[in-house]
C-alpha cells in the first residue's frame, strides 16, 4: 500500500514492490498491490500472479498519497491480510489500523522526505517532528539506505532494518532501432533518469552539461505527474544538445541505459536510488553528487562530484568524456557491485524472512 503501483510507473517504490512481489508470488505466497489511477478506474486485475487493487489519486500530491493510504487501509480491513506493507513516510498513521486488527505491519521509508525541496515548509515540519513515528506505529520499518538506518539510531534511538534495493544485471548490447527512433548514437550521450523534482539535481547537470565542448548528447528520462514547472525550468537553461524524452519503461527504457556513454546522479537528496542501481547493473559507469547516500551505492565504483557544484560537476563530466579507457574500467566494477550487494533475489529472501518472522510472534 502507499505507491503507484505496478507495473512500475513512477519511481524507485514502484520498482521495489514489482520486482519482489513477482519472486513472492512465485514461491506461492498470495500478493495484492494496492494501485493509484487517474481518469477511468483500470480492468486489468492482476499481473504476474499478483492481485490488483485500484484506488484513485487526487491531484495534489501533498494529500493524494495519504489519502490513497488510508483508503486501501480501509478496503484491506475486510481482506484479512496477514501482512500490509506500506510504502513511505508518510503512511505511518494508517499503520496502527491493520495492526489493531491483527494485522501485521510494515513501513519501508525512503530518505529524508522532510529535506525536499519541492515540500512546503509546512509540509517538511510535519515530516521531520514526526519521522520517528514511523519507526513506533508499524510492526516493522526498513530503509533502504546504512546511512539512514544510523541517522535514525541517533535521533530515535530505534534501528531500521536495512533492506536496499535491487537491479537486474544485463550486459548485452542495446536495439539500436530504439536508439536510432530517439535521434541517439550508441556510446554517444551521457544519461539521467529519475522523476523532474528539484531535488534531483538535475538543474546542475543541464548547466554544466551547458558549459562543456563535446558532440554528446544529454538525456533526460523523466517527468513529474504532479507539475511541469521544474521541466520548464531545465528546458530554458538547457543547451540544443540536451534531449528530454519524457517517461520511459520496459525494454525501450532497458536500451536507452545500455546505449549510454555515462549515467549521472546529480541529486541533493536520495535514498538507495534505483533508477542509478539499474544503470550500474547494465554495465554504466556512475557519476554521482557526493551525498552519502550515493557514495554508499556506488562505493569504489563509481566516480562523484561536489553535490550542488556546477563547475566540479562541468569538469568531471568533461574528464570522463575525454577519457573513455577510465570509464570502461569502471564498468566492470559497477556491474560487480550490483551482483554482491544489490541481486533482487537475496532482497526478495530478506524481505521475505521479515514477514514470516512477523506472521510467526
Amino acid at each position: 500500500m502507499g505507491t503507484m503501483g505496478i507495473p512500475a510507473r513512477y519511481g524507485g517504490f514502484e520498482t521495489c514492490v514489482e520486482e519482489i512481489a513477482i519472486r513472492l508470488a512465485r514461491k506461492g505466497h498470495e500478493i495484492t498491490v494496492y494501485c493509484g489511477y487517474r481518469g477511468s478506474k483500470p480492468r486489468t486485475k492482476s499481473y504476474k500472479g499478483i492481485t490488483l487493487r485500484y484506488v484513485p489519486c487526487l491531484r495534489n500530491k501533498f494529500v493524494d498519497f495519504p489519502f490513497r493510504s488510508f483508503v486501501s487501509v480501509l478496503d484491506g480491513l475486510n481482506s484479512n491480510f496477514d501482512i500490509i506493507h506500506f510504502y513511505g513516510s508518510d503512511a505511518w498513521p494508517f499503520a496502527l489500523i491493520p495492526r489493531i486488527a491483527s494485522s501485521k505491519t510494515v513501513i519501508s521509508l525512503d530518505g529524508f522526505t522532510w529535506s525536499r525541496s519541492s515540500y512546503p515548509i509546512w509540509v517538511r515540519k510535519i515530516l521531520r517532528l514526526t519521522s520517528s513515528f514511523a519507526l513506533v506505529f508499524p510492526n516493522a520499518t526498513t530503509v533502504d539506505s546504512k546511512f539512514v538506518q544510523r541517522w535514525y539510531w541517533k535521533n530515535s534511538l530505534r534501528y531500521p532494518l536495512y533492506v536496499p534495493y535491487g537491479a537486474n544485471i544485463d550486459l548485452a548490447e542495446p536495439d539500436e532501432t530504439v536508439l536510432r527512433k530517439k535521434n541517439l548514437r550508441n556510446k554517444k550521450y551521457v544519461l539521467f533518469v529519475g522523476r523532474l523534482v528539484r531535488e534531483k539535481g538535475v538543474h546542475y547537470l543541464v548547466e554544466a552539461f551547458a558549459q562543456i565542448k563535446t558532440n554528446f548528447n544529454l538525456v533526460i528520462v523523466g517527468a513529474d505527474p504532479y507539475g511541469k514547472e521544474y521541466e520548464l525550468f531545465l528546458r530554458k537553461k538547457a543547451n540544443e544538445k540536451t534531449v528530454f524524452l519524457g517517461c520511459v519503461y520496459g525494454k525501450e527504457y532497458e536500451d536507452l541505459c545500455k546505449g549510454a556513454y555515462l549515467y549521472v546522479s546529480p541529486s541533493d537528496l536520495e535514498g538507495t536510488s534505483p533508477a542509478l542501481l539499474t544503470a550500474m547493473a547494465l554495465g554504466k559507469s556512475p557519476l554521482v553528487s557526493d551525498i552519502p547516500e550515493n557514495l554508499e551505492t556506488i562505493g569504489n565504483a563509481g566516480f562523484s562530484f561536489r553535490h550542488g557544484d556546477v563547475e566540479d560537476l562541468k569538469e568531471k563530466l568533461q574528464f570522463l568524456l575525454e577519457n573513455p579507457e577510465v570509464v570502461e574500467d569502471m564498468q566492470k566494477k559497477a556491474v560487480d557491485r550490483v551482483r554482491t550487494y544489490y541481486d533482487w533475489n537475496k532482497i526478495t529472501d530478506q524481505m521475505e524472512k521479515l514477514y514470516v518472522s512477523l506472521v510467526c510472534e
